[in-house]
């Protein structure tokens, strides 16, 4: 008897203690679950809520009809590392270093000197994860995290599991085996996507009485453009009002939304669709004559429309209303406050965001008080572009090429399109956004671009592959070989 009491009395302490120790995301609620969805490469009308006809996403766009869809939401830079640095920080790329996808690649004759890039993400930065841990949630990082290996990699930045984070995550393959990229359980002939979405699954039903933070970054759709064989028969027949009729691509896209069906009925099979925010997002604009962009100007790697607008959607049970669509402009630098400020959970002490959170567009309430958002890509891409900034303020944004002083300005509300420069046209303007543009620049310490010294017109098209610096253990299993072509 006296036995049973002690015992039960046990019980009671350790339940009252995980009740004292777990976060809260309101008076008498329970912090939510927060799935984070980061397509790679994924153009902003590649599904069929954005308004694609032949793309197959029904998984995705019932998530936008449970929802939030956005229709100017932004990725901070026009390509990977920068965007997921921002992601997982909430500061501007500028501010934090990571400019360019890493390891960056070396244009000695090219007309500027690119911006120095870090290593990985600075370890002076405070990721998402490590606030969110310590308010007691569980956390992964399941794929692609291209923010460096080593003491840069998820496990060493306050998640709890990295599964498929490789270093170069350049996989070379959606099939298995993948030369730079560790997927543990993978046999031979697996899809990437599908691998990534069975080690997710496992990490919801391991944590389904806790609350957790999964980041899930596919590599998919980002090339080699591949598909497995089911699908692509899918599209025999289809036809592709674009006439791209890219069977491969469309089964590659299906690919993902399957995935995001598979978790969307795992929560609802443990019963944890009501306390679960789903977020999906694309780290960066469609790859031009591949993707779908909308009808936005050019794509990845540049800073028109095509290259920087993403399509976001976030469902967040409670809060959000169904079908509902905003048109205000967000940035990915917003994510990470608004994430805490889902789980009830302070950030690290001392760390400052230059992000917003989207609490009171997602919930309809409050006032937003934002209205400009700013770029700095100080690099070559491998697209083609050359470095450049952009800032956008109400509908205008203006556009400023640093390797020949030239600047374009448009009006967005009635040229989505980027098809008309009014820069001459309206000169006060033109030269107030880029002065505005230029002190934000010198607020969050950019990097200039200076002139190169060895400019070659004849060779500056030239290219000799990634940066090799060797920044982890030298015994570790998954350090990569150097290569020469650019990632």
């Amino acid at each position: 008897m006296l036995q049973n009491l002690t015992l039960t009395i046990s019980i009671a302490s350790l339940i009252l203690s995980a009740a004292c120790s777990a976060p809260e995301s309101g008076a008498g609620s329970a912090p939510p679950n927060i799935v984070f969805l980061l397509v790679d490469d994924m153009g902003y009308a590649d599904t069929g809520v954005y308004g694609n006809a032949y793309h197959l996403t029904p998984h995705i766009d019932a998530l936008a009809a449970a929802g939030m869809r956005f229709t100017h939401a932004y990725a901070a830079a026009p390509n990977c590392s920068p965007t997921r640095g921002s992601i997982v920080t909430g500061r501007w790329p500028a501010r934090n270093g990571v400019t360019q996808y890493l390891p960056g690649n070396v244009l000695p004759h090219a007309k500027l000197l690119q911006a120095e890039l870090p290593l990985g993400l600075p370890l002076s930065e405070t990721v998402i994860a490590e606030p969110l841990a310590k308010a007691g949630y569980a956390t992964a990082s399941i794929g692609k995290w291209h923010l460096g290996g080593g003491r840069y990699a998820p496990e060493n930045r306050g998640f709890d599991l990295n599964y498929a984070g490789g270093h170069w995550n350049a996989h070379r393959s959606m099939f298995a085996p993948h030369p730079f990229v560790a997927v543990p359980d993978a046999q031979e002939g697996d899809y990437l996507t599908d691998n990534l979405t069975d080690a997710a699954e496992r990490f919801i039903e391991t944590n389904k009485d806790r609350p957790f933070f999964l980041y899930l970054p596919y590599y998919a759709v980002h090339g080699p453009i591949q598909a497995k064989q089911e699908r692509l028969e899918r599209y025999a027949g289809r036809v592709d009002p674009s006439a791209r009729n890219n069977a491969t691509y469309a089964a590659m896209t299906e690919g993902v939304d399957e995935s995001v069906g598979r978790l969307i009925g795992k929560l609802e099979e443990l019963g944890l669709t009501e306390r679960t925010v789903i977020v999906f997002f694309s780290d960066n604009g469609g790859v031009p004559r591949v993707a779908f962009n909308g009808g936005l100007r050019s794509g990845k790697g540049y800073l028109w429309e095509g290259g920087i607008r993403e399509p976001l959607i976030v469902k967040w049970p409670g809060a959000t209303q169904p079908g509902a669509v905003e048109a205000t402009p967000v940035s990915s630098i917003d994510f990470y406050p608004t994430i805490l400020e889902m789980a009830g959970a302070p950030d690290a002490a001392g760390h400052t965001v230059d992000g917003t959170s989207l609490v009171p567009l997602l919930k309809q309430t409050g006032e937003w008080d934002r209205d400009t958002l700013y770029w700095h890509y100080p690099h070559y891409s491998n697209s083609g572009s050359t470095p450049a900034g952009a800032v956008r303020r109400g509908d205008w944004k203006l556009l400023e090429f640093f390797d020949d002083n030239r600047v374009e300005l448009y009006n967005l509300a009635e040229d989505p399109a980027e098809s008309n420069d009014l820069a001459a046209a309206r000169p006060e303007l033109t030269g107030r956004l880029r002065a505005d543009l230029a002190a934000w620049r010198e607020s969050v310490g950019a990097k200039e671009v200076l002139p190169n010294p060895d400019y070659d017109p004849e060779r500056a098209k030239e290219r000799y592959g990634v940066r090799y610096k060797p920044a982890w253990d030298e015994n570790d299993p998954f350090l990569p070989r150097p290569r020469r072509k650019g990632g």
